[in-house]
C-alpha cells in the first residue's frame, strides 16, 4: 500500500535553511517511488526553494533622492525637510547692522537691551526684517538678560573664538542669558471640530471635518491629539511599577498639539504645511482641530557669530548658582542661532519651548557645563518646539 504524501516527505526530506532537501541515505530509494509522486515532488521542491520576497525598507536611496515606503496603515517616516527656518524653503539671510553697541567697562546690560529695543522700533524691509544689532570685539558683561521682543532683530557679534565677541552672564540666579521671546497671547477663532477620519496615518497633511466654513488658505490651525486613558493603557505607561501610581501618566498631560498653516480647501478635506508626526486613530480617541490668530508671536529673529560664558564658581566644579540657559526661544517662528560657543552653562545651550516652530540651529559648539550631574541638568540642545532643525552642532 502506498504511503501518504505527508509520511513520505517526512520519511524521505528534511527542511535546511527554509528548504525542503532530499535526506542524504534515502536518495536511491527515492528514485524508485512510483511515478505519480515523482510528478508531485518536483513541484514542491522547486515550491520550497523559492526566495522569499525581500521586504522593502521603511527608508531607501536611489537616483538622488530619498524614497519612503509607507506600512499597511499607511503610516511612514516623516518628512523631515519641513524643518528649520522658513520650513526649510528659504536659506538664512545676510542682515544688515542697524546699530553698532560700542565696548564699554562695567555691566553691559541696559546698553545692549537698549539697542535691541532700538532696532526693534526701526520699520520693516520688505523680507520682514529691521536690521542687526553688531557687537564688537572684545567681552561684554551682562548681569541680567537680553529680550529680543519684535521682529526682524539680529544679534550678532565679530566671531565665536576667545578673540572674536564674548558675551559673558555675570548674574547668580540662573537666568537665561538671551531670550527670543514674543507674546502668547493666541486667540481661538473657530471652535473644536472632531477630525472625522478613522485614521491619519504619520506623515499626512490632509484631514477630513464636518465642514469648512470658517477655514481658508493661510489661516493657523491647531490640532490637538488627546491623551486618553484608552491610549495610556494601550502604552502600558499609566503605572510603572513599585505600588506607586503618582508617576503614570494621566489623561490629557501628554496631548500633542500641531500648529499649521492652511494649504488647501477641497470639499471637507484641508491640508496644511507639514507632516503629522504620530498616527490620529479613533479607537484612541477624537482629535480636533481649530483656527487662531496669535498677534504677539515674533518671527525672523536670530543670534549669530559669538561666545556666549556663565560666569560660574571655578573652585566648585558643581556650581549651580549662575546662568543656566544661554539662549531661550518661546512664542516665536522663523528663528535661528548659528555660529555660537557655548561655555559653562548649567542647563541648555539652546533651549526652544512649545510655543516656537521653524527654529534652525547651525554650527555650535557648548563646552564645559558646570552643574551638578542629576536630572533636568545639560539638556544641551533641547527642544519641545515642531520643525525645529538642529545640524552640525557639537556638545
Amino acid at each position: 500500500m502506498l504511503m501518504s504524501l505527508a509520511t513520505f516527505i517526512e520519511q524521505y526530506f528534511t527542511v535546511l535553511d527554509g528548504q525542503l532537501t532530499i535526506s542524504g541515505n534515502y536518495q536511491c530509494r527515492v528514485s524508485a517511488i512510483c511515478l505519480g509522486l515523482a510528478l508531485v515532488i518536483p513541484v514542491l521542491i522547486l515550491k520550497a526553494q523559492k526566495p522569499a520576497a525581500k521586504p522593502q525598507p521603511p527608508i531607501s536611496w536611489s537616483q538622488g533622492k530619498l524614497h519612503y515606503a509607507p506600512d499597511s496603515l499607511g503610516n511612514r517616516i516623516p518628512d523631515f525637510s519641513y524643518c528649520g527656518y522658513k520650513a526649510g524653503e528659504e536659506s538664512i539671510p545676510k542682515i544688515s547692522n542697524g546699530v553698532l553697541v560700542p565696548l564699554i567697562a562695567g555691566d553691559a546690560t541696559a546698553l545692549i537691551q537698549t539697542a535691541i529695543d532700538y532696532v526693534g522700533k526701526l520699520p520693516l524691509d520688505k523680507n520682514g526684517f529691521r536690521g542687526a544689532v553688531f557687537l564688537e570685539r572684545g567681552t561684554y558683561n551682562v548681569g541680567g538678560s537680553l529680550i529680543i521682543k519684535n521682529s526682524g532683530v539680529v544679534i550678532r557679534g565679530s566671531g565665536s573664538t576667545d578673540a572674536g565677541t564674548i558675551v559673558r552672564s555675570t548674574n547668580r540666579d540662573r537666568a537665561t542669558l538671551i531670550q527670543i521671546k514674543g507674546i502668547d497671547d493666541r486667540k481661538i477663532n473657530t471652535p473644536g471640530l472632531v477630525i472625522s477620519d478613522g485614521y491619519v496615518p504619520v506623515n499626512a497633511n490632509t484631514v477630513t471635518i464636518p465642514k469648512t466654513e470658517g477655514y481658508k488658505i493661510g489661516d493657523l490651525i491647531m490640532m490637538t491629539r488627546r491623551s486618553t486613558v484608552e491610549w495610556i493603557a494601550e502604552l502600558g505607561a499609566d503605572h510603572f511599577g513599585g505600588g506607586i501610581t503618582a508617576l503614570g501618566w494621566k489623561p490629557d498631560q501628554r496631548n500633542i498639539v500641531w500648529n499649521h498653516v492652511i494649504t488647501a480647501v477641497n470639499g471637507n478635506r484641508i491640508s496644511f504645511d507639514g507632516p503629522l508626526t504620530t498616527a490620529l486613530d479613533k479607537k484612541f480617541g477624537d482629535a480636533y482641530i481649530n483656527s487662531y490668530s496669535w498677534p504677539g508671536r515674533i518671527n525672523n529673529c536670530g543670534i549669530e557669530n559669538l561666545q556666549l560664558v556663565s560666569t560660574c564658581d571655578p573652585s566648585n566644579p558643581k556650581d549651580e548658582d549662575h546662568a543656566w540657559n544661554a539662549i531661550g526661544i518661546e512664542n516665536s517662528i522663523d528663528t535661528w542661532v548659528r555660529q555660537v560657543v557655548f561655555k559653562h552653562f548649567a542647563g541648555s545651550a539652546v533651549a526652544v519651548y512649545a510655543t516656537s516652530t521653524r527654529a534652525t540651529i547651525d554650527d555650535c559648539i557648548s563646552q564645559q557645563p558646570v552643574s551638578e550631574i542629576g536630572g533636568e541638568r545639560r539638556n544641551t540642545f533641547y527642544t519641545e518646539g515642531q520643525q525645529i532643525l538642529f545640524q552640525r552642532c557639537y556638545g
